[in-house]
């Protein structure tokens, strides 16, 4: 499911895996307070953008996360691993054969 995680779920497997290194310990100590994540964002559009995104359709098309976000599995840190601007999406899309239609994007 993309999205940012709550630190609660987070926890569901850092209990038990990896729960020695420092940030998983700082991890704890902020769900033991009940608090959540400051998270910093590392994908966003400019509201002057005028631009929507929805996981939903992308996944549903088979587009694998690693294109857009690398493979998270190797990163400790969220990394930007493309620029997603409107020529690497309609790029994207012309490949796959998506739609291209301005409203598919933009609002």
């Amino acid at each position: 499911m993309a999205g940012i995680p709550s630190a609660k779920f987070c926890m569901a497997c850092h209990l038990v895996i990896a729960k020695d290194k420092p940030e998983i310990q700082k991890l704890t100590a902020i769900v033991n307070k009940g608090q959540d994540v400051a998270w910093q964002r590392v994908y966003d559009y400019s509201p002057m953008a005028h631009v929507r995104f929805n996981h939903a359709p992308h996944i549903q098309a088979g587009v694998m996360c690693g294109s857009c976000h690398g493979d998270v599995s190797q990163q400790t840190v969220a990394v930007r691993a493309v620029n997603l601007n409107m020529g690497y999406c309609v790029n994207c899309h012309q490949e796959r054969k998506a739609p291209t239609d301005c409203l598919t994007c933009h609002y």
